[in-house]
């Protein structure tokens, strides 16, 4: 059963390989003078043929590194690891353009519907199991994994997602609005959030209560708004790609209060240049009240060995809003590249996404249990939250008092998230460049443009993009 507003893109918003490569404003060409390639490790012996060539930037690397050297003794397999530091997106990009083996990839969603209108992807619709994956994972995860054309990408990496709201309930408390263990105690809408941030500014607990990750990155600014978006139901995108916000939808009431908190001085002054690290260690110190960021952050927020956010760290039961609907903003895959492969060569390219992507010989959600207990990412297997080692992995994260109901909080926002139409358009990326430029500067930080304006230029840029591509 698809969620509201979600159903499946229809084949006839998916451009044509001809077309997307004609009118794209970042063509392979113009990456061929990309920053370091990224070398490869070196390659293992083993009865197989051509080694399996995996592309990934490398977070994790530990794991990623002793995964293979899991999948190579039970499949007596032989991997080519490929590590691509810096700018992963432009360097696996032409790596793609230029014909380079990748029998498997690391690829966020809107890279992969540039990708896969680009001719890059293999779909994996038609590989043996695939129907047995699916039913195993979140829904939302799942459909997210679809094509515009109905084209499964891949298998699922994590998700950067979906959003909640971190609560420091040290300031909380000190300003008579701690939490309890009952979820109908917090608040439920963003102007009941804006008015506690304005009552803590005012009795001088903290000078910037609530930090908005607009930090200057793709996966700041740009994710930040699609998650408040949706917990205030807009949806910007229907399944034809088509866009649905304008100067009367709830868009333009998320912009204007984020003019408005700003202004107000509720949210910290720096944080439109800061990077993700940066914005992650400003809410360590404890200075503020709350932080709207994806909810793996636990991790970091909840480390007790903190004193100064460890031990008060937890999250509101719900995202703030009109709809409290939580959204799949950062949803990786693990992807095939178009190169010619034997029968037999597809099999072993599939075995290795199926042991980064769902199980191992034994049945175990190995990979994904890995994840979950280095970092608390968000995976795509619900049973994974029901296993005991991962629980304890995650618990220690939780708040002393309230863990075991934020631990519930967590995974029902994991349950309801959603992922959105406007990641699956080939041109997102060209119109989130645009979008992040005129937010950061035009409207937050120069006043120059209201939000009324920002939402109707917005709007005329994606209708643009979508008539040009389509």
């Amino acid at each position: 059963m698809k969620h509201k507003n979600q159903e499946l893109v229809s084949t006839s918003a998916n451009p044509s390989r001809r077309r997307f490569l004609k009118n794209t404003a970042m063509g392979a060409a113009g990456l061929a003078g990309a920053s370091a390639m990224g070398g490869m490790m070196p390659r293992m012996a083993s009865a197989a043929g051509d080694p399996l060539v995996f592309g990934f930037w490398p977070w994790g690397s530990e794991i990623v590194t002793s995964n293979a050297d899991a999948f190579m003794a039970e499949h007596n397999e032989n991997v080519e690891l490929m590590p691509i530091p810096g700018d992963y997106a432009a360097v696996l990009e032409t790596k793609l353009a230029s014909g380079t083996k990748l029998d498997m990839f690391y690829a966020q969603r809107g890279q992969a519907a540039r990708w896969h209108a680009a001719g890059w992807i293999r779909p994996i619709n038609d590989l043996p199991g695939l129907d047995q994956i699916r039913s195993e994972m979140f829904e939302g995860l799942d459909l997210d994994s679809l094509a515009p054309n109905g084209d499964y990408l891949g298998l699922t990496y994590y998700n950067g997602g979906p959003f909640c709201l971190f609560r420091n309930e040290k300031l909380l408390e000190a300003g008579g609005h701690g939490g309890t263990a009952n979820a109908s105690d917090y608040p439920t809408t963003w102007d009941e959030i804006a008015d506690i941030s304005r009552d803590l500014k005012k009795k001088g607990i903290s000078e910037h209560p609530l930090m908005i990750s607009w930090y200057k990155a793709w996966t700041g600014l740009p994710w930040a708004l699609t998650a408040q978006c949706f917990s205030e139901g807009e949806y910007l995108i229907d399944s034809e790609l088509r866009a649905t916000f304008d100067e009367n939808t709830p868009i333009l009431k998320v912009l204007t209060d984020w003019k408005q908190w700003w202004d107000e001085g509720l949210i910290p002054p720096g944080i439109l240049t800061m990077q993700e690290s940066t914005m992650l260690n400003a809410y360590a110190t404890g200075n503020h009240a709350f932080c709207h960021y994806m909810d793996y952050a636990h991790f970091i927020f909840g480390d007790k060995t903190n004193e100064n956010i460890g031990p008060f760290s937890s999250q509101n039961p719900l995202t703030p809003g009109a709809t409290n609907d939580t959204v799949l903003v950062g949803h990786a895959l693990l992807c095939m590249d178009q190169s010619e492969r034997s029968e037999e060569d597809l099999l072993r390219a599939w075995e290795l996404m199926k042991f980064y992507g769902w199980k191992n010989s034994s049945g175990e959600y190995h990979t994904h249990k890995r994840w979950v207990e280095k970092a608390n990412l968000p995976i795509p297997f619900p049973d994974v939250y029901s296993d005991p080692e991962s629980k304890a992995a995650l618990m220690k994260w939780m708040h002393p008092e309230f863990g075991e109901q934020a631990y519930q909080w967590q995974y029902d926002g994991r349950l309801r998230a959603m992922g959105p139409n406007h990641l699956k358009a080939p041109w997102y990326q060209e119109w989130d460049a645009v979008m992040h430029d005129m937010l950061a500067n035009d409207l937050i930080l120069k006043g120059s443009i209201t939000p009324k304006d920002a939402v109707k230029d917005l709007r005329k840029l994606w209708d643009k993009l979508h008539k040009k591509y389509t």
